[in-house]
């Protein structure tokens, strides 16, 4: 036994200065590069999650491309969203499952993938479609090691079904709750993220908005692969540490790789010592363009990807300008800048109304009346036309003194959207936010029916008499369309929804291939043609309204040229309304929402 003069002033002082002074740190440093991470943790077979923020690690993708180009590993992709470049992975031939909630085209405008639907139709890859919040659930499932979570979503759906092994219908046990599905856990074998910031240990900062969130990341079997902007010290995180979602045990590597999220944006709101930058739209559309052609996107590949030793050299072929305008177009009145350049060209066109205008400003009209009638505190808006229907909404909303926010998937809360650049997440509309969080706040539980009420507004590829979607695929035709996103889960617990659509016999049809969304909470839906209502108890759509502002053949030329463009035999009211011409306020509102008429193409 230790003698009493072991314990004194000196082994205190001591103890003191060894583990208590200002010694930095101590453990294994995780930092290397991502040719060694991939190489020391990815093995063949894995499945192997990108985590969805607002971005993901695009350096990530592009060095498992050079890795396993010329193999056949056979991997399992577990993705929120497959769009961007992490199409390379699959066109590349390294992979054999995908695990999503949608699979195509997202930025600068919603749409199927080529590269997706050639693999489909050649049955390369098999598609598991989710919902954004049902992929989530089974990510927390995952994490909590609870087996399964229940939800409302699914439910109906033609997903349900599709996805039975990890999908079937539950009981509440306590009964308080009908009409519940019940949702595998899901664990990947490896996730990669990207990351604001993190220390040599792994300690990362990610910024909201949160999207899926870490879930997945924690309930990853192998850990996880980071890439991020800057690696900082230590006490950084600790001043910072409000911001750190991923504890670096966690971790097994961590690698600065600036500009890792590119052409997706990174948000730096609220952290000015990191750069931030914009989306990379020529590059977006450029591989869009690429990917149509499956030599033109092997020669894209081999030009972005394979060319390039490193994520080093691809910032390289970027170029210093690119790059450096990138990052000033992040700035929070970027937007004023770049839209001033454009009004010019908005404030020379017509003062006629497009048929697709007409569309989205009747459905900001008709917003605008439920939330007036109704009491909903909150607008929750899907992409495309949706998006800029319940945009224009919100403002006159505000003008009149009526309290109603804004809010969106990826956990946008009270957002006052910029003008200048239509994506429904673009980065200009964060700094206007109130809150931000992620899809399981937004989805699952802001939106639940009753509290404090919540209107929809989406967009679809089809529809049928009763407002069921389809975004996921055309059977007959084996084409992918882009999966449900968010649309299932704001179906199912909306207490209504506004529905926004071109009109025509291929996207209005008797009935569905494949339902992803159940329509009994879409009450209303707004063509390019008029305005289609569910009249009572009555399930199915009748005409209550037209736009014929131009044509003086009368109302039943109108009506009968609606009819033709429908794939049911249409109910219409007597005597239907033709809807009133939009102010010229509410005109050049929408126009500077989409100056370059992403979605407003003529």
């Amino acid at each position: 036994m230790s003698s009493s003069n072991e314990f004194g002033a000196a082994l205190y002082r001591d103890v003191l200065g060894r583990r208590f002074g200002p010694s930095p740190d101590r453990g294994p440093s995780k930092v290397t590069s991502l040719a060694e991470a991939i190489q020391s943790h990815v093995r063949a077979g894995m499945s192997l999650h990108f985590l969805g923020l607002h971005y993901r690690s695009h350096a990530a993708v592009h060095e498992l491309v050079r890795r396993f180009m010329g193999r056949r590993p056979g991997f399992t992709i577990v993705a929120g969203t497959l769009h961007g470049p992490v199409m390379s992975l699959f066109h590349a031939k390294l992979v054999d499952k995908a695990i999503c909630a949608f699979i195509g085209e997202a930025y600068p405008t919603m749409g199927p993938n080529p590269v997706y639907n050639r693999l489909f139709q050649a049955d390369g890859v098999v598609f598991e479609n989710w919902s954004f919040l049902s992929f989530t659930l089974r990510l927390l499932a995952g994490a909590l090691g609870v087996g399964f979570l229940p939800t409302r979503s699914l439910v109906g759906s033609d997903m349900a079904g599709a996805n039975e092994p990890n999908c079937r219908p539950v009981e509440d046990p306590f009964g308080a709750v009908s009409g519940l599905a019940a949702v595998r856990s899901l664990n990947p074998d490896l996730t990669f993220v990207h990351g604001q910031a993190a220390d040599e240990f792994g300690n990362t900062i990610l910024l909201p908005p949160r999207g899926e969130d870490v879930y997945g990341a924690l309930g990853s079997r192998q850990g996880v692969i980071v890439t991020v902007e800057k690696i900082v010290p230590t006490d950084y995180i600790r001043r910072h540490s409000s911001m750190v979602r991923l504890p670096g045990v966690y971790v097994k590597a961590v690698v600065e790789a600036p500009l890792g999220a590119h052409p997706s944006g990174l948000n730096n709101h609220g952290l000015p010592e990191i750069d931030g930058y914009a989306e990379d739209i020529p590059f977006y559309i450029e591989t869009r363009q690429a990917a149509r052609d499956p030599e033109t996107f092997d020669a894209w590949i081999d030009n972005w990807i394979l060319s390039c030793r490193d994520h080093g050299e691809y910032l390289g072929k970027l170029g210093r300008k690119r790059v450096d305008l990138l990052k000033g177009r992040a700035h929070p009145d970027a937007w004023q800048q770049d839209l001033t350049g454009k009004l010019p060209a908005v404030s020379k066109r017509s003062e006629a109304v497009s048929p697709l205008e007409r569309a989205v400003l009747a459905a900001a009209d008709l917003i605008r009346e439920k939330v007036r009638q109704n009491g909903d505190k909150l607008i929750l808006c899907g992409a495309g036309l949706a998006s800029l229907a319940a945009w224009v909404a919100i403002y006159g909303l505000k003008e009149e003194g009526v309290e109603a926010e804004l809010i969106s998937e990826l956990g946008f809360y009270g957002f006052s959207p910029r003008p200048g650049e239509p994506f429904l997440f673009n980065l200009s509309n964060i700094p206007t936010c109130k809150g931000l969080d992620g899809i399981l706040t937004t989805l699952g539980m802001m939106t639940t029916q009753g509290r404090p009420g919540c209107l929809g507004a989406l967009s679809a590829a089809q529809v049928d008499r009763h407002g069921n979607l389809n975004t996921t695929v055309i059977q007959d035709k084996k084409f992918l369309i882009t999966g449900s996103g968010g649309a299932n889960d704001v179906m199912s617990v909306a207490r209504e929804v506004v529905l926004i659509m071109p009109q025509s016999r291929e996207r209005f049809v008797p009935e569905l291939s494949f339902v992803t969304s159940p329509g009994a909470a879409a009450r209303t839906l707004v063509s390019d043609l008029g305005v289609f209502e569910k009249l009572g108890d009555d399930p199915e759509f009748t005409l209550t309204a037209y736009f014929d502002d131009k044509s003086t053949a009368g109302t039943d030329a109108a009506i009968r040229s609606i009819k033709e463009r429908c794939g049911w035999n249409l109910r219409v009211i007597h005597h239907p309304a033709r809807f009133p011409l939009p102010e010229a306020q509410e005109l050049a509102t929408l126009r500077l929402f989409d100056p370059d008429r992403y979605f407003l193409k003529d």
